[in-house]
């Protein structure tokens, strides 16, 4: 009978203690997110900056540089463009981003997602160099929120550690 509860209890003390761990990467994986779109931002500017690349061929370029869902919702955004059927490149970039970002695989807020969306708006039908301020303004407010996040992030990882941790230990006492 002892055997049994103390397996028991490590069972519930190491699914506490993983929600709090997964919690806790959560943080750093949003972290790692936002600081990726910038890098992407950041890309799209040189692509405009130094070649003048049309905003489709800039997109495909920039594809092939990043990673993972990055490179998919950029392949999307090239061919969107390429075949634009009268839709502004705001419908067409929220569209994509909802299509391809959106629902967890970045593990972004919803204010996250906002801020990316606006991006939209604020690009596409400017010449040169009112699109490379356009960016330079996303990337700006990106670094503001990454800055942010991360001294507060340090504070809550650690926290939702212990929390799983402590919440284990609190259930352990209450159920044996």
């Amino acid at each position: 009978m002892f055997a049994l509860k103390l397996l028991g209890s490590l069972i519930v003390l190491s699914a506490a203690a993983g929600l709090g761990l997964e919690k806790s990467m959560e943080y750093r994986q949003r972290i790692e997110a936002l600081s990726e779109l910038r890098r992407m931002f950041l890309l799209l500017s040189g692509e405009i900056r130094s070649s003048r690349t049309p905003i489709p061929e800039a997109f495909r370029h920039m594809a092939g540089r990043m990673d993972g869902p990055y490179r998919e919702f950029l392949n999307q955004m090239a061919q969107k463009l390429e075949q634009m059927g009268g839709e502004s490149f705001s419908a067409l970039w929220k569209e994509t981003l909802k299509e391809q970002l959106s629902g967890g695989v970045l593990k972004l807020q919803k204010e996250d997602m906002e801020l990316i969306g606006s991006f939209g708006d604020m690009f596409g039908y400017l010449d040169v160099q009112m699109q490379l301020s356009a960016i330079r303004l996303l990337q700006e407010q990106l670094l503001d929120r990454l800055g942010m996040l991360r001294g507060a992030c340090a504070g809550q990882m650690r926290m939702a550690k212990l929390l799983g941790v402590g919440g284990g230990i609190f259930l352990v006492i209450l159920l044996v």
